[in-house]
């Protein structure tokens, strides 16, 4: 079993693929992790979302600053910006079942065995992992709860 970390997909399906290819993976036997911005920018966010979320528990995401941006936009709360690449997920049939499946993602993944966590862009130089990971769960259930609210907040 390998355990691969991605950063920063950014709507590249293509790429991404011809990454999964190079590495041989294998969702029955490989773990990837993804760590945050799985969209924008690049020409196919939803194919990206699409491919990981089908990955199941083979992939696991953190969100970054784009997956919020998606989830705010979504949620009316942001505006699209004239070089976000959103727009087909916002118009695709599947887009209220992959929004969901994306603000069910943590910002904060601990993973006990091989002591290690993940996050998306780093942790301030004054919190502790305790800190970061009560913030992030604060921050995650308000998301789940109501995300509008939560976004009209930041």
């Amino acid at each position: 079993m390998a355990l691969y970390a991605i950063g920063d997909v950014q709507g590249c399906d293509a790429e991404l693929g011809a990454l999964l290819t190079a590495l041989h993976f294998r969702a029955d036997r490989d773990r990837l992790w993804f760590v945050g911005d799985l969209v924008n920018r690049g020409p196919d966010s939803l194919a990206v979302l699409r491919r990981i979320r089908a990955l199941g528990a083979a992939a696991t995401v953190t969100l970054g600053n784009h997956d919020l941006h998606l989830l705010a936009v979504a949620a009316g709360c942001a505006r699209i910006r004239s070089d976000d690449t959103l727009n087909e997920i916002l118009a695709a049939p599947d887009r209220d079942a992959l929004l969901e499946w994306l603000a069910g993602r943590p910002l904060f993944h601990e993973e006990g065995a091989l002591n290690l966590v993940m996050v998306h862009a780093g942790l301030a130089p004054q919190w502790d992992l305790q800190l970061a990971r009560q913030c992030a769960r604060e921050f995650e259930a308000a998301l789940r709860r109501d995300p509008a609210k939560l976004f009209e907040r930041l």
